[in-house]
């Protein structure tokens, strides 16, 4: 498989399925479990070839994708900001690309 023009290696694809299986790391900061939900994504913190440095990122912290009943409102409200409408106030709120790297690498140290 490839991703950004950049095959990805057993260990990357390994990386993927534990992150997509975890929890997002900006949800987990306030306390909310998606795990399970089927909504998580793979977000590259130090572009798309660097597959070793990502994290996971629920549809709405990474793209601005409501949850399935929700609206943009709701989801603002409940969940803070997405990094699709603005990277500043998704920093500010959850931290930069390397704590949320910080994060991640946590939470799979955790999960092994």
């Amino acid at each position: 498989m490839t991703f950004a023009g950049k095959s990805l290696t057993k260990a990357d694809e390994a990386r993927r399925a534990q992150i997509h299986a975890g929890e997002c790391m900006a949800c987990i900061q306030l306390g909310i479990s998606v795990r399970g939900h089927g909504v998580l994504q793979w977000h590259h913190t130090a572009g798309k070839k660097r597959h070793d440095l990502t994290c996971g990122l629920c549809c709405w912290h990474h793209q601005a994708i409501p949850f399935p009943g929700r609206d943009h409102a709701w989801m603002r409200e409940h969940h803070g900001p997405s990094l699709a409408e603005g990277s500043k106030p998704f920093h500010a709120t959850f931290g930069s690309n390397a704590r949320l790297l910080e994060l991640q690498e946590e939470h799979l140290a955790e999960a092994a």
